[in-house]
């Protein structure tokens, strides 16, 4: 029997579930699974923007985003699908989120309108070894004090080599998102 779901994984069906307008209460579900609200506040409602990122000048290095939104509160999110292991993806993903930021203002605008950009990275294998859980959350802080002072870029990694869980284990939201991105291919839906 095959499975009735698309593979997330696929870079054509990822964009279907999560970057259409048919689908976009399912990206709402996603989001307000995945974040920690305490940063951000729950999200209701969001717009689809374009996802390719131009260059300013012809010789910068043009962007193509798998999804990118803004909520209900001009909050920006970048949601990024990654099956092959890519040298310097964290890099990318600080750039992705800088040309995002940048590019909120025109000219005579007053920095005070700048708004967060927030960056989803799924991956489809180990980014940080080190590191035993599945998901990572990266903000800046103050390197004495702790104090997270610079609140605009929040960097989110869902490793999903790291996930383990049978169907039988799922215990949250959070890990049955896992466990879709993961194994969407193989699942059959369950009769009653």
């Amino acid at each position: 029997m095959s499975s009735p779901f698309l593979d997330p994984k696929n870079d054509f069906a990822f964009k279907k579930v999560f970057g259409t307008e048919q689908n976009k209460d399912i990206l709402i579900h996603f989001l307000n699974d995945i974040l920690d609200h305490k940063y951000i506040g729950k999200i209701s409602q969001v717009q689809f923007l374009g996802t390719v990122q131009a260059p300013e000048i012809a010789s910068q290095k043009q962007s193509i985003l798998d999804v990118l939104c803004t909520d209900q509160n001009g909050v920006q999110y970048i949601i990024e699908m990654q099956v092959a292991k890519t040298t310097g993806f964290e890099k990318r993903a600080q750039y992705y989120a800088a040309k995002a930021y940048a590019s909120q203002l025109l000219e005579g605008e007053e920095y005070g309108k700048l708004k967060e950009v927030i960056f989803i990275a799924i991956t489809d294998f180990v980014m940080f070894p080190e590191k035993a859980g599945v998901k990572s959350d990266h903000i800046i802080l103050d390197k004495k004090t702790q104090a997270h002072d610079l609140k605009d870029f929040y960097f989110t990694f869902i490793e999903l080599p790291k996930f383990k869980k049978s169907s039988h284990e799922l215990s949250n939201l959070t890990e049955k998102w896992y466990y879709y991105l993961k194994h969407a291919p193989e699942t059959v839906r369950e009769t009653y």
